[in-house]
């Protein structure tokens, strides 16, 4: 492989810097049954009590409830 090897300790000698995820607002619903979903990669699965997610451009994404949940939160409740 070409380049060099890194690891977390790379990011640990004080050259990196803090960055924070841009806010992007998303419509999402939790879904409490398995459910499925075609996007521009295929079909996708989604379990009970996972979220289906619409981003700005159109596009349907499945997120993992625990996962969802750490990640967002309800603006307008």
């Amino acid at each position: 492989m070409n380049g060099i090897k890194v690891d977390k300790s790379f990011l640990e000698k004080g050259q990196a810097r803090l960055y924070r995820k841009k806010s992007i607002d998303i419509f999402a619903r939790q879904i409490n049954q398995t459910f499925w979903v075609e996007s521009k990669e295929g079909n996708h699965q989604g379990k009970e009590k996972d979220y289906l997610l619409q981003d700005i451009k159109g596009e349907l994404y499945i997120y993992d409830k625990e996962i969802f949940e750490e990640i967002y939160i309800l603006t307008n409740p």
